[in-house]
């Protein structure tokens, strides 16, 4: 395999966060996994701070690469992650709070109001999703009502996955298969619910651009580079949700195929 080119997954799961590098014909050249830094600070709640997911991330890509013979074969780098969990950052870039984890359950208020107040039924046509507390709205709604200074200077909202490849290239976005895990994607016409989030006070414009899975979004920066030991200037892409990767990496495509 040397000399070969290689891609790079990185998947921000729930108990580890992994990276892997392959050759085109799917041959893994190197792999490291570390465990994902996740705080519960009480019975139902449960967050990561994002420059710990960061710093973790880091820590996985400097073990897979430090196996390569010369990293600089690395041609790009695609991220997937759980879906639910986003994280909030001010107009320059940084934290306005923690990232609240996929599973933690203190959003139940926020989503027995949707269900109240816009109908489970209207929401699941326009979005798919079953009103649950795991959703991204309902964190949404949650930091808006319990932290609503951390709110007020949210100007963008990321997926884990978008923040971490935010982080490698300095580009915002997001894809489709994460964004509908957020009660704000409207599936039939595959753009940002607007009228929803509308309805129930939040801003549409702290999302990001959708985009389809595999779409170039800019090259590693510099900084990136010097600290993960990915070379600058490979491709960054949006990967996707981290069950839907896993399904169509195993060919778990066709009606009737369960993963």
């Amino acid at each position: 395999m040397a000399g070969d080119a290689l891609l790079v997954g990185i998947d921000f799961g729930t108990s580890h966060i992994k990276a892997i590098a392959f050759t085109p014909d799917g041959q893994i050249a190197a792999k490291a996994s570390v465990p994902t830094p996740t705080i519960y600070p009480q019975p139902g709640w449960a967050y990561y701070e994002p420059a710990a997911m960061w710093a973790q991330t880091v820590a996985a890509l400097c073990q897979m690469t430090a196996q390569i013979d010369d990293p600089r074969r690395i041609v790009s780098v695609a991220v997937a992650s759980v879906g639910e969990t986003g994280v909030p950052l001010d107009a320059a870039g940084q934290p306005t709070y923690d990232a609240i984890a996929w599973f933690d359950t203190r959003t139940k208020p926020q989503a027995e109001r949707l269900r109240r107040e816009l109908g489970a039924d209207p929401i699941f046509l326009r979005t798919g999703l079953s009103v649950q507390p795991i959703y991204t709205l309902c964190k949404i709604l949650w930091l808006k009502e319990n932290a609503p200074d951390a709110y007020a200077r949210t100007a963008t909202w990321l997926n884990a996955a978008d923040y971490i490849a935010w982080r490698l290239c300095g580009v915002p976005a997001s894809e489709y298969s994460l964004a509908s895990r957020t009660i704000m994607l409207d599936i039939n016409g595959l753009r940002w619910e607007k009228d929803l989030l509308a309805e129930v006070g939040v801003d549409a414009g702290i999302l990001p651009p959708l985009l389809a899975s595999g779409t170039g979004l800019g090259a590693v920066l510099p900084g990136a580079a010097a600290q993960t030991g990915l070379p600058a200037g490979a491709i960054v892409t949006t990967g996707g949700h981290d069950h839907v990767c896993g399904a169509f990496a195993l060919g778990v495509t066709e009606p009737g195929s369960v993963l």
